[in-house]
């Protein structure tokens, strides 16, 4: 069991290591289109980040196309921090560069949340690429830092 725990383990980092890192008020590559972003499904940046999907965490992510009027859920998971403290978990859902929706959850310096839920229902939303944005904020620096992006349509 504890070999199985450490080949996932290093499975996921050496995935997430591959990434390129962002910092939050970073500029997006302006050669990259959105649209196109969308079959990519998904990008890891931080090296504390699990997945993310576009379900909630108990469920199983199935598609990353939906309609104008429906409800859109994501989900976050995260390693044990090394050190705790006050932070914030902030999803933010996106169409181009502008924030439709966003939500956020605080996570106090006792707790060992791991996954968070995030849920988006203003509606009706206008078709096209969007993304998911999920970005942590600690205490200590108050700098936001990029986790992950999902990305979807709206069709």
């Amino acid at each position: 069991m504890l070999v199985i725990s450490t080949l996932l383990g290093t499975l996921v980092l050496v995935g997430s290591c591959g990434n390129r890192q962002y910092n939050a008020d970073s500029k997006p590559d302006k050669t990259t289109n959105d649209y196109k972003m969308v079959t990519q499904s998904k990008e890891i940046v931080a090296q504390n980040v699990l997945a993310a999907q576009l379900a909630r965490h108990n469920e199983i992510e199935s598609r990353n196309i939906f309609a104008p009027t429906e409800p859109i859920y994501a989900s976050l998971y995260l390693t044990n921090p090394q050190h705790r403290e006050p932070r914030r978990i902030s999803a933010f859902l996106m169409k181009d560069e502008s924030v439709i929706e966003e939500q956020s959850i605080d996570v106090s310096q006792s707790e060992t949340r791991q996954s968070f839920d995030f849920s988006f229902t203003k509606k009706p939303r206008p078709l096209g690429a969007y993304q998911i944005r999920f970005i942590e904020i600690k205490r200590s620096n108050g700098k936001p830092a990029l986790l992950a992006r999902v990305f979807l349509s709206v069709e």
